[in-house]
Order: structure tokens, then sequence, then C-alpha cells
């Protein structure tokens, strides 16, 4: 009996070191074998749900070492290679991409999961070695979101000080002063910034990987503001292309006025230097001083560069009081920023997944088609079976017979289920692409994957897609021997998926910016409440559908193959065509979408296109789309270093003007139904016009709708004679207001429908914007007023 209890507990003692060695790694060397310090976050900050850049600096106090550094993120495992001579150090940067996951993935003291693997030789093969335990921190020191980040490069950073003493939104600005030695060499470390602040500073001298990292945030929806001054074309290197203004003078002047828009305080000093130039052809005038541009912008992909003709750094323009005016109207609400997120937390790439992890199979047969399939064979098998077995004296094969039409029926309902694990393994990339007025391309878009069979798959394609592992945020986080793997050679980056289900979908998210598309080329004009002009194809792929989309309203051009051209003619109400479209406008076209996992051809257009409205692409521009759907390959990819069998979905956006005639006064009228809400107290739940819906759900307080001049009607000076605003249907308690920027006050709007005719121009207008204020007294749904305008544009 002894001798069983000790056998018994000898076992249990191994059993329980096999499973601790099971969780525990085996590490080939028992000492730290590199020294490792991290620096997280751009001067160590961050914001939640955003990229930032991560600096390792590694010492090697022993022999040579070459092997993999692998970095357990919330839903990749990164891999860093690692070549490092005996006695040097070496310091190695990478960003963290921008990951929703990364807002519930700060381990704590009591969390045992480990963050870096150290491998001596290959991560696939090589063996694990110990790291120094104290090195288990990526994290940065989070901003709170609702706070505006600004980045500063200037030589002379204190003359910028001023813009810590700015309020945006409430909020004074996180101002972080920037180097060489902090800008990251990636976009995606950028993702902190929402302004980066440029001011005598010579931004060639950086290496290139940098100049190309801000060209590429710029791309993807960052914004850039510069000042001037002699030489700055040659001093932004790579970037110069951007500059809205190529200097070739300047001009003497004691005072500023032409900024009264933001303070009727004149910006003075004994002399200013306001630097003339050559405009770009694309470029917008946001303010002028008499002849003179103070203030132009230059839109590129979802992004801006904004150029100052004077010196940002100037005393005179830190001691203004319209400081603070000026500098919001750069920046767009911190809680807004991320294009990829709504007000629910979805994101593009979440609703881009869920659509292309639905792959069509002849398995799935509908409940009809399965029932008459058994009532066939019920009928072949008892009474036919049964009365030409009889006929033929012979029922005893039914014995035979009975089961080898059991065995065929199964061979054939299998081969139909199964066909789709034929061929080559299946793909389907949807995504959603940004032209702008260069033919640059700028978006993002979703791969999913269908295994044929359990085992570990390698997702393959260009490095410049940015690629990363999306899998569901909701469910249980993954260990690391669990995740997915993303390693990047020279130019190719590689996602593997260790341990694939037979017949499951994997994902992989993936950016697109700055790439060269070629645009959709338009000669629209407006005449006599007609629409008409030429379409021209000149992006590099054939369009299945082309519209012309504004506000609610739509107009169908058709297929149009690469080089092909349309001449197009409509009547149109002048109110329609002239402003960015709403979310609405694609259920106009498409309809709602259906069942999760019974969408149509049409259903996937409207949610493509509802996705790219909702998440604000192309923000920048008040102004009609051209849109236009492809089935061809944007994304070269392979699977298992095989090519794929690749279904396509693929929304282009672009944004164009509708040209007023140029040799004529011409009377318009427009409404503007979809203005921006921001809070000057209170709670916003949900802004339906995220949604094309005209409402927000608010608790009791003050608001602010903005409502924008179209960009084509602002750029003819478009002059207000007559303002109307049409309240909706609500509730008692809620009182409107216009703002009269003459005298800085709000004037009362008592009735359904008030108008004014008086100067409206002159005591309503702002820097082409009207701005309503509405106060609840409890909360509850705000409907949105309608603002009617009619007006005159001059040749």
């Amino acid at each position: 009996m002894k001798r069983k209890i000790v056998s018994f507990g000898i076992l249990l003692v191994f059993i329980i070191c096999l499973f601790f060695s099971l969780d525990n790694p085996v590490y080939a060397d028992e000492k730290d074998r590199l020294d490792i310090q991290v620096d997280a976050g751009l001067d160590g900050k961050a914001k939640e749900g955003q990229g930032y850049p991560v600096t390792l600096t590694i010492t090697n106090n022993k022999e040579d070492f070459n092997g993999d550094l692998v970095i357990s993120l919330p839903v990749v495992n990164k891999v860093i290679p690692i070549d490092i001579a005996a006695g040097t150090t070496k310091t190695i940067s990478f960003s963290v991409q921008d990951m929703q996951e990364m807002r519930n993935y700060q381990p704590n003291s009591n969390q045992k999961k480990k963050l870096f693997h150290l491998y001596d030789g290959d991560w696939q093969d090589g063996k694990e070695v110990r790291l120094d335990s104290n090195i288990d921190d990526l994290f940065p020191v989070y901003i709170q979101m609702d706070k505006l980040v600004i980045g500063v490069l200037s030589d002379r950073p204190d003359s910028l000080n001023y813009l810590k003493l700015t309020s945006f939104f409430g909020n004074e600005p996180e101002v972080i002063n920037l180097d060489e030695s902090l800008l990251p060499a990636e976009a995606q470390g950028l993702d902190v910034i929402d302004l980066l602040v440029v001011n005598d500073y010579s931004i060639a001298a950086l290496p290139e990987q940098k100049q190309q990292a801000i060209n590429e945030w710029i791309q993807l929806g960052g914004k850039l503001v510069t000042g001037s001054e002699p030489g700055l074309s040659q001093q932004f290197g790579s970037l110069a292309e951007l500059l809205p203004l190529t200097i070739n003078g300047e001009e003497e002047v004691q005072q500023i006025n032409g900024l009264d828009h933001f303070s009727k305080e004149s910006i003075e000093s004994g002399q200013i230097e306001l630097f003339k130039g050559e405009l770009d052809e694309e470029a917008t005038v946001l303010h002028n001083e008499k002849e003179i541009p103070l203030i132009i912008e230059n839109t590129f992909g979802k992004g801006a560069v904004i150029q100052f003709t004077f010196d940002l750094g100037m005393s005179a323009l830190a001691d203004w009081q319209g400081n603070n005016s000026l500098w919001q109207s750069f920046a767009t609400h911190p809680n807004n920023q991320n294009p990829y997120i709504n007000d629910y937390g979805m994101r593009t790439v979440d609703r881009l997944s869920d659509f292309t992890r639905m792959f069509p199979a002849l398995a799935n047969l509908k409940v009809s088609t399965l029932v008459l399939l058994f009532v066939a064979y019920l009928l072949i098998v008892i009474p036919i079976l049964y009365i030409v077995l009889k006929r033929m004296d012979r029922r005893e094969w039914a014995w035979v017979i009975i089961p080898v039409f059991a065995l065929v029926s199964s061979i054939g309902l299998y081969t139909v289920g199964a066909k789709d694990r034929g061929g080559a393994i299946k793909t389907n990339v949807m995504s959603v692409i940004s032209l702008d007025e260069q033919g640059k391309g700028s978006g993002t878009g979703v791969i999913s994957m269908l295994s044929k069979g359990s085992g570990a798959y390698t997702i393959a394609m260009d490095s410049a897609f940015n690629p990363i592992p999306h899998t569901d945020i909701y469910g249980p986080q993954p260990s690391y021997l669990d995740l997915p793997v993303l390693e990047t050679e020279e130019d190719a980056s590689n996602v593997h998926f260790q341990q694939v289900e037979f017949w499951s979908p994997r994902s992989v998210a993936f950016e697109q910016s700055g790439k060269d598309f070629g645009k959709i080329e338009s000669e629209l004009s407006y005449v006599n409440d007609t629409i008409s002009g030429k379409v021209t194809n000149n992006f590099v792929h054939d369009l299945q559908d082309v519209y012309l989309i504004s506000g609610n309203k739509y107009q169908e051009i058709g297929e149009m193959a690469v080089g092909e051209s349309k001449e197009i003619s409509f009547a149109a109400n002048n109110k329609d065509y002239f402003q960015q479209p709403t979310e609405q406008v694609a259920y106009s076209m498409f309809g709602q979408p259906g069942q999760f996992g019974q969408q149509s051809e049409e259903q996937v257009k409207s949610e493509l296109l509802s996705t790219a409205i909702r998440n604000e692409m192309d923000r920048n521009v008040n102004t009609p789309r051209l849109i236009g759907f492809s089935d061809q390959s944007f994304v070269p990819l392979t699977v298992n270093g095989d090519e794929t069998n690749q279904t396509n979905h693929h929304l282009v956006m672009q944004p164009i003007s509708i040209h007023l005639p140029d040799d004529q006064t011409s009377t318009l009228s427009t409404e503007l139904q979809m203005p921006t809400a921001t809070v000057e107290s209170g709670q916003i739940y949900h802004n339906g016009m995220d949604y094309g819906e005209r409402f927000i759900e608010a608790s009791a307080g003050s608001y602010l709708f903005t409502y924008e001049i179209p960009t084509t009607l602002s750029e003819r000076s478009f002059r207000i004679d007559e303002l109307a605003i049409r309240l909706q249907n609500n509730r008692n308690g809620v009182t409107f207001s216009l703002k009269n920027t003459q005298n800085d006050s709000f004037e009362t709007i008592d009735t359904s429908t008030t108008t004014f005719s008086e100067n409206a121009d002159e005591k309503y207008l702002n820097n082409n914007q009207l701005v309503v204020q509405v106060s609840a007294a409890s909360e509850g749904t705000i409907e949105v007023p309608i603002i009617e305008l009619e007006g005159v544009i001059n040749p």
C-alpha cells in the first residue's frame, strides 16, 4: 500500500513539473544575454488608441549576437531582427501602430505576461535566451484624449512658447518640442501629434526616411503648419513640393489687418515681412492682406499643409489677442481625430473585416434546398425503389442499393460542400481609397483568407502597406504562442498565422498612403440649372460604376475603362450639387445593408460608401465627390508563397469642383443641412450627423452648430443677400440663436422660419462659416436647423 502511495506521489510530482515546464520557456542561457533599454512614446508621451514610436538601446557585453527580439502586442508578435557585435551599443527604432486594443493592454504588477522574448537565431527555430526582467515596459505616459497635441520643429522653440497659452476646445494644448533624435522614421510614430508646427527649421537636414515619414503622416490625415522665410523651399527638402507658396519676394508692412475674422485688433510691429511668390495651382488662400496672401492651404490625401506668409515666431503675433481663434481654426476636436473610429468605437477596418470574412460557398445551401433533397431521397428510396424491385422480383437488392445510394449521395454533397477547398487559397480584399488633386491615393483596407486545412499560413505583401493582423477585439486575449507574427524583411512584410483551424478565416488590415493611382479627371460646369461636362478615367484601374454624389443626391455616370471619357448632362437644382455627401446618399443609391452574411453586391457597395463617409474620408473639403468601384487587384499578395484566388471590392473617392459661370453675375441659392457640432457645456451622447441624420442626442447644456459655405461658392466670393433658418420639431426648453460676428453676440431665433436680410453677409458670415448656438434645459434629442441662403456670385 505504501509503495502505491509513494509511486502515486512521484507520478504527481512528475505531472506538476511537466505542467510548469510547458508554461515556462527553457532558456538556452540562464544569464541575461543583452542589456536593452526601452524608450516608448514621442518624448515619452502618446495617446490611447494611436500609434507611437519606440526606441531600443541595446548593449552587448558578451560575444557577437545575431537573433530576433519578439515583442508581444495585443494583436501581434512583432519581430525585430538584432545583429550586434561584441562590446558595442546599437539603437533600433520602430513604431507601434494605432491599435484600439492598446487601451486595455497595460500590464500591471499582478500580471505575468512577458512582452519581450529574445531568440538566439531565427524566432521560428532559435533558442529563447533570458532577458533582463526590468525591460517588460512598452507603455508611455498617455495624454488625455481631449487634449490637442502640437509638435514643434524650430531652431527657436522659445519663440513659439505662446502656443502653450492658447486654448483648444477649453483645454491648454500639449506642446512637444521635437528634434531629429525624437522624430520617428515611420508615419505611425507621428500619430501622437494633431498639429506639426514648423518654423525656422531645416527639414532637408533630416534623414530621407524621416522626411518621408512626415509626408506619409500628412497623407494619412496629419496637418503641418509652417511660417515663411527666404529659402523655405530649400529648407523643406523633399517636402518642398507640398508647400502652397514658392517664395520669390517680400514686402514690409507695419501691421496686419487681414486676420480680423479672429480679432478686430491688428497685428502691429515696426516691421513685418510678408513673403510673396507663386501659388500652387491647387492651393487655397484662406486669408489676405489686401492683395497679399496671409495664410494658404494645400490638401494632400486626408491631410493638409498650411503656410503663413510671415514668421510664426515674431513677438507681435505672440502678443496678439486672436491667437486662440486662429489656431483653433486649424484643429479638429481631439475626440474626432482618429478617422478610423466613429462614436460607437467601430473602425473602418472592423466593418471591412466583417465583410471580407464572408466567403460565398456552395456549402451554404438554403434550408428549402436541403428539404427538397431529403424529399427526393425519400421518394427514390421508398416508393420508386420498392415498386421497381418488387416488379423485378429483386427486393433483396435493396440491401445493396440503399447503402450505395446513401454513400454516393454523401460523397456528392461533400464534394459540393468542399469544392472551395480545391484550387488556390481564396482571399477577399476590400478597401476605401481617397484621391487628392495630384492623383495620390490614401486609405485603408482589409485582406481575409480562407484556410484549406489546419496548419500555418503566411500572408506576404509589400511593407509599404503597413500590414497588421486584425482580430476580434472583444474576444479573449490570445496567449503569446497563439498570436500571429509580423516579420518585415527588406521591402516585404510577412504575417504568420501559427495555428489556423480547418476552413477558417484570418484577416490582415493595411494602409495606403501617397501611392500614385492617377485620378478621375472632370470638367463640369453649372449653367442654367444644368450640370454638364466631361469625366475621364485616368485612374490606373477600370471602374465598374462611377457616380457624382453631393449631399443626399447622386448622378450615375456608369462603367469607365482606363482612359475612357464620357460626356454628361443632367438637370440639377442648384441647392443640391455643391457640398460634401452625407451617409444617407449611400442608402439612397444601394439600399440598407442586409442581414449579416447575406449581403448582395449592391449592399457591399452601400457599406463601403457609408463607411467611408461616416469615418470622414476627405473631411478637409466641402465639395461634391466622384466615386468609383473596382473589382481589380490593388494589393499584390501571396499566401504560403502562392498566388491566391482573389476577390476584390474597392471604393475610390475624389473631391471635385463644379465650375460656375465666369463671365456674369449669377444669383444662387443653397441649403446647409449638416453642420459640425461642438460642446460649450454639456455632453453629446450621439451625433446623428455622422450618419447623415439631422439630430443629436445630448444632455442639458450649450452647443454650437457651425455651418460651412460650400467651397465652390466661397471661392467665388459668394455674397449672402438673404439668410433663412428653418427649425425642426424640437421639444420645449431648446432655444436657438444666430451669432452676429460684428458685435460678437447671439440673436435669438424665435419662430419656425426666421429670415435675416439686412447686411446678412457682413453680420453673420465669418471665415465662410455661420454659427448657431443651441441651449437645452434638459437632456434629449435636438433637431438640427436647416439654413437656406440666397445670394450672388460675381465674375
